[in-house]
């Protein structure tokens, strides 16, 4: 009978244990709906839409934050993102090139002040293993920066490519009438197109 109560107290610990250890993963679930809902999470202040057609996304908020500048950021982002898409579609065979030519930058409200509106449109087309994209690169600069400053940063940005890539490198400058000034560099990444020159 002893061992029974024992036997019995050692599952019901057991059972509370694991309970709890379900309980402390979801650290809201005391909290009513009212609460839940009143947590802070971060704003999002982007979108992006990504298809085999190309890349659209969007940024509008603030210029800058204590982050720095958020909005120049979303150029970082955008490169991310589209580069990690060729090259998921690369490994499924699916070859895709950027088409410099036909995207289109735009800026409102590029000021240094207070909110901008930032949009990137990056069309795709389909193309062959060798004169696929699969890496994208930005470099520039929000306000009126010399052009002989720009040379110089996209000079130091692809020679830190050649690290990265094979064959020629595909490249575009882009203004805005508000001082928006950055090249795009669409490139071969060596782990995905060493075969290719």
């Amino acid at each position: 009978m002893e061992r029974f109560f024992s036997l019995l107290l050692i599952t019901s610990l057991f059972l509370r244990c694991t309970t709890d250890s379900k309980f402390h993963k979801n650290p809201n679930h005391s909290l009513n709906k009212t609460q839940q809902s009143n947590i802070q999470q971060a704003p999002k202040y982007d979108s992006i839409v990504m298809t085999t057609k190309g890349f659209k996304g969007y940024y509008q908020g603030p210029e800058f934050n204590e982050q720095g500048d958020i909005a120049h950021q979303f150029s970082n982002k955008a490169a991310r993102v589209i580069g990690e898409y060729l090259k998921e579609y690369y490994r499924k065979k699916t070859y895709l090139r950027i088409d410099l030519k036909r995207t289109k930058i735009t800026t409102r409200g590029l000021d240094q002040e207070a909110n901008v509106y930032y949009l990137l449109e990056i069309p795709f087309q389909s193309a062959g293993p060798c004169s696929a994209h699969t890496g994208i690169e930005h470099c520039g600069s929000w306000n009126y920066r010399p052009k002989l400053f720009l040379n110089q940063r996209l000079k130091k940005q692809k020679q830190a490519l050649t690290n990265i890539s094979v064959g020629k490198m595909e490249c575009r400058f882009f203004t805005s009438n508000e001082g928006f000034q950055e090249y795009w560099i669409a490139f071969h990444h060596k782990d995905y197109q060493n075969g290719c020159n």
